[in-house]
Parts: C-alpha cells; sequence; structure tokens
C-alpha cells in the first residue's frame, strides 16, 4: 500500500492536506483533510442579543467576513421580521461586490495562476507577469476600497447592522467608485479573456450537482431566497438541511456534505452552470463565447467562473451606484420589537453558498447553524482528486498525482477556516498577570503611570500604587496629572514599556488583577481620564505597541474615600511583584 500526500497545501486560505491511498493500479481512498480546528464559533452565539450574534459569526474568517455578515443579517432580518427599504439593499449588494472583486483577483492571480503559467507562486510570477501582478494587485485594493466605504473596515466592519446601516458613503465616494470600476474595464476584460482561454487539463472530468442562491426576478446574482440546483430542483431557503445533511466526517475538522446520498459542488462554477444564461452585457457575451460541456464536467474550470464574475461585478457597480444615487434621503436603520422567531439567510461567499440559520427566544440567540461553502465542497473535491489520481495512475503517470491533486482543490479556492469554524480556548494561568509583569520587568525598565480619580472608592488604586511606589524610591513613576508637563520623557524613552495602573471592570470578582494591551483596552473599554487625547498626541505606534494597562477589577468607583478591601488587597499585592 503506498500513500500519495500534500500534507500542507500552498496557496490556499488555512491549513489541510489531500492524500491517496493507493493499492497496486487502484486509487483506494483520498481523503481533503482540514487541519484548522473544531467547530465553536456556533456556540460563541448562543445567549447574545441578535446584534452581537452578527458581529460574532463574521469573526469565523477575515476573507469572507462580508458574506457572512451579509448572511447573518438577512438570517435574523428573516427571524425578526424586518423589512429594509431599497437603499439598504442596494449597499448591501455593492458591499458584497467588493468582497467577491477581492477575493476572485486574489485567488485568480496570487493562488491559481501560478500552476498553469510554470511558476511556484506570484512573486516568481512577477518575472513574466507584473503587469498582470501589479494590476491585480490594484484591483484587489478596490474590492477593498468598496469594503471599507459600505462596510467601515474592508474586515469585520461594523457598519452594517439589523435592520441598515450606521452610515451611508457620501456622494463623492460613490461617483469615484463608479468612475474606477469603470476604468479598470479594460484589465476585467482582459482577466475574463486570459483565465477563459487558459489550458485547462482535461483531468480530472466528471458530473456533479452544482448548487447555488436562485435570485429573484430570473437575474444573476449573489442573493436570494431560494437555492437552485442544476438538475432544475428548487429548494427553500428554510429547508436547507434537506440539501446538505450534514455530517461528521474522522479525518476532518470539517463536516461534509451529500444531497441524496451523492456529493456536490457550490462556488462560482456552480452559479455560472445554474445561472450564465442570464448573464448581460460584455459578462454574457463572454458567457456565450466561452461556456461549454467541459464546464459542466472539470472542476478547474472554477477559475474561468471566477473570472466571468469579476467581469459581473465591474459591469454592475456602476449601475448599482447610479441607483443609490438617485435613491431619497439616506434610509435610517428599521428598528424592530420582535422577541422571538427563527430564519434562515441565504447568500454566495466567493466560495459558494452560504447558510446562516438562528432562532431566538426571549430576545436572545438560542439557536446557531453555518453551513459554509468548503463544508459542503468538501465530497467533490475527494471525488474529483480520486478521479484524478486513478486516470493519471493508469497512464502511467503516478509522479504528476501529487501535483494534479493539490490543482484541482487550489481550483475549489477552498477556505479552511470558514468550513472549521475554528475557534481555541486556552485557559490562562492562575495569577497570569505576574508572569507577564516580570517579563516586562526583565527586557526593559517600565514606567510607571497612576491613573484615576480622587474621592471615587476604587477609582483611585492606580494613583494610590503610583504614590506607594514613589515613597519607596522606586524610579519613573508618574501620576496622571503629571503627564502634560513631562513631554520629554516620551520623546526618550522610544523603547522601554509602558504601564499604566488603573481600576478596570471585567465583571470579575473584585480585587482580581490582569495585566492587558493597551490597545486592547482602548478599543473595548470606555476610558473616563484623560489618558486618551494623551495617547492620541504623545505616543507614536510603537510606543503604543508596547503600553499595557494593569488593571485591578474594582468593588465600586461611587464617590467616596474609602477604597475596598479587595481592592486594597490587590494593591498590596502589585506593589510586592514591582518592588521584588
Amino acid at each position: 500500500m503506498k500513500r500519495i500526500s500534500v500534507d500542507l497545501l500552498a496557496r490556499v486560505e488555512g491549513k489541510g492536506g489531500i492524500s491517496a491511498a493507493i493499492d497496486g493500479n487502484i486509487v483506494t481512498d483520498v481523503k481533503f483533510s482540514i487541519f484548522e480546528g473544531p467547530r465553536l464559533v456556533e456556540r460563541l452565539t448562543i445567549g447574545k442579543t441578535p446584534e452581537e450574534g452578527v458581529n460574532i459569526a463574521p469573526r469565523i474568517c477575515a476573507i469572507c467576513s462580508i458574506s457572512h455578515k451579509y448572511a447573518a443579517i438577512r438570517a435574523m432580518e428573516n427571524a425578526l421580521s424586518v423589512k429594509v427599504p431599497a437603499k439598504i439593499s442596494l449597499l448591501r449588494e455593492l458591499m458584497h461586490m467588493g468582497e467577491m472583486i477581492e477575493s476572485h483577483s486574489l485567488h485568480l492571480y496570487y493562488l491559481a495562476l501560478p500552476d498553469y503559467v510554470g511558476f511556484p507562486n506570484a512573486i516568481a510570477m512577477a518575472s513574466k507577469f507584473d503587469l498582470e501582478v501589479k494590476i491585480a494587485l490594484e484591483m484587489k485594493e478596490f474590492g477593498n476600497h468598496i469594503m471599507k466605504t459600505a462596510s467601515g473596515r474592508f474586515i469585520h466592519g461594523e457598519n452594517p447592522v439589523i435592520g441598515g446601516f450606521g452610515k451611508f458613503p457620501s456622494l463623492e465616494e460613490l461617483i469615484w467608485i463608479k468612475s474606477r470600476a469603470i476604468q479598470f474595464m479594460p484589465f476585467v476584460l482582459k482577466t475574463a479573456t486570459l483565465f477563459c482561454e487558459l489550458d485547462y487539463p482535461r483531468c480530472p472530468e466528471d458530473d456533479t450537482v452544482y448548487v447555488c442562491c436562485n435570485p429573484a426576478q430570473n437575474k444573476y446574482g449573489l442573493a436570494g431566497d431560494k437555492i437552485i440546483l442544476s438538475t432544475r430542483e428548487i429548494i427553500n431557503k428554510e429547508d436547507y438541511k434537506s440539501l446538505t445533511n450534514e455530517f461528521v466526517v474522522s479525518h476532518s475538522f470539517a463536516k461534509s456534505s451529500r444531497y441524496k446520498g451523492k456529493s456536490y459542488s457550490v462556488g462560482a462554477l456552480a452559479r455560472i452552470n445554474n445561472l450564465g444564461e442570464r448573464l448581460e452585457g460584455k459578462a454574457g457575451k463572454m458567457y456565450q463565447k466561452y461556456f461549454n460541456s467541459h464546464w459542466k464536467r472539470n472542476p478547474l474550470l472554477n477559475n474561468a467562473a471566477q473570472a466571468l464574475e469579476i467581469l459581473f461585478c465591474f459591469e454592475s457597480i456602476p449601475k448599482i451606484v447610479d441607483k443609490l444615487i438617485k435613491c431619497p434621503e439616506d434610509s435610517p436603520i428599521v428598528d424592530y420589537t420582535a422577541k422571538e422567531g427563527k430564519g434562515t439567510g441565504i447568500v454566495e461567499a466567493p466560495r459558494g453558498l452560504l447558510i446562516h440559520h438562528y432562532e431566538i427566544n426571549n430576545g436572545l440567540v438560542s439557536n446557531t447553524d453555518i453551513i459554509t461553502p468548503t463544508a459542503q465542497n468538501a465530497e467533490d473535491i475527494e471525488k474529483y482528486c480520486h478521479i484524478a489520481a486513478q486516470k493519471l495512475l493508469y497512464r502511467g503517470e503516478e509522479n504528476n498525482i501529487r501535483d494534479r491533486m493539490a490543482l484541482v482543490v487550489r481550483a475549489y479556492d477552498p477556505c479552511f477556516s470558514c468550513s472549521s469554524h475554528m475557534a481555541e480556548v486556552k485557559k490562562a494561568p492562575s495569577e497570569d498577570w505576574k508572569t507577564k509583569l516580570a517579563s516586562l520587568k526583565k527586557e526593559g525598565s517600565p514606567i510607571f503611570i497612576g491613573l484615576g480619580k480622587r474621592n471615587r472608592s476604587d477609582d483611585q488604586v492606580g494613583m494610590k500604587l503610583a504614590l506607594e511606589l514613589m515613597k519607596h524610591g522606586v524610579k519613573d513613576v508618574f501620576l496622571e496629572s503629571e503627564l502634560e508637563r513631562k513631554k520629554a520623557l516620551w520623546k526618550k524613552n522610544m523603547d522601554r514599556p509602558f504601564i499604566f495602573f488603573d481600576a478596570l471592570d471585567f465583571r470579575e470578582k473584585p480585587g482580581k488583577v490582569t495585566l492587558l494591551p493597551l490597545q486592547y483596552v482602548l478599543s473595548n473599554c470606555t476610558l473616563s481620564h484623560r489618558m486618551s487625547p494623551f495617547i492620541s498626541q504623545r505616543l507614536n505606534y510603537k510606543q503604543l505597541k508596547n503600553s499595557f494597562v494593569l488593571g485591578i477589577q474594582p468593588e465600586t468607583v461611587k464617590e467616596g474615600r474609602k477604597v475596598s478591601i479587595f481592592a486594597r488587597q490587590a494593591l498590596v499585592e502589585v506593589f510586592k511583584q514591582i518592588v521584588e
């Protein structure tokens, strides 16, 4: 028995491998394995509000967070009976196309194309295809810009919410996006031609079932309320489990799916196979020119399908922008009163059909089910790799099996993080702050700064700790009130760590101590002191990265001179650790 394997696939998002077991002239088994870790993200949303659930779920992955956000919002609005006006739907569509452009351009030029032009990676490929590499990067950045404009950030943006958007783009921003999309068209057309005319190997080829969203009004699109199969069957989104039928496999942290006992494919190739005849404009003409029977059987043509979708997006963006401009005033966020309900949201992520389902009870999420494209494609990936390995073995080309299996996997553009929903939870050791503090003292002599307000009970603890250290001769200890007078301090000490003492509410037992990066505290806490404007004016990026907050959980921060016994005990413990 021989095994041919790619233990860690290159040029894919995440960690995974593919292996084939060979007995003589027979490929007995193929396993597509994902090593990213067990699914836990769904569980993290339980007990959260719908708004919190919408923010947590996209953290599954930074590659396609827009798709996850979009699917989660559609599901929540379905559960809570929220209907949004046209302008909100249009901006969501624009946002979604930004992700499609960003993801497809990254995959086509930087992950897939090197396979077909004889280079190990995109950097090496730039020696011959320098223009393509550079403009593809600009195309990717344009997709990022659209996402940032609509979503607030191009990764994990918080501007899209249940019922609408926190802020709409300005007229100038929309016009720039439209003009930039038009400006890109010559290169986009070149991209579509390039990938549609590549010499894709005919091995492997076989029939499969293609599955995607069925957009309304018989149009090509990236979202819908029904699922369409290449068998012409239509499935309501609420009945998605009759399609996916997820099950656990022993060799992977991702689940797999089968429809009626058989594997199926989702993704750009599925969309082109099921909806391609609906394409209009230049994308429609390209489809008519290049689509043939091989597109129905060869997974490698997913690359060509992605190129057609880039063209579809660039043609659609100016039209969407024109509609947005014609819409009246910015639509306010649609409110809701429902506390109970269940709903499903389906969209087309770059890698295929993405399903989010939520159940709400007493205003909180009680059940979450997320089914990702790569988990649905896993069985077909194994099937096509098995076919490729067996045919190459018959031809006496065993040496090509490894590369061909990797080529097949890459063609699906898998996202391993999404498929496994990895979330690793580690329990910090007891008194972990002491270890961190000792490490900071060892790396360099820290500068200590006591924060807080006088006559406000436990909120004084940072100031009291600083004063106590000063009394005992500890160097470089300052109070918050001294910050403005010590301007030279920050310029002279570029490499030393800064440790701020303060009372921080973690909803823990009073007196608990922790040591956190300052950036984390600034992102997750509201500071009542004068520190925020000081930091923005005085600390450079390097110093900010080297700054920390040693926080003590207060019992209370109400007015009063008395510090609680819990805060005093913590103060003594911290003092001992510093002066030792």
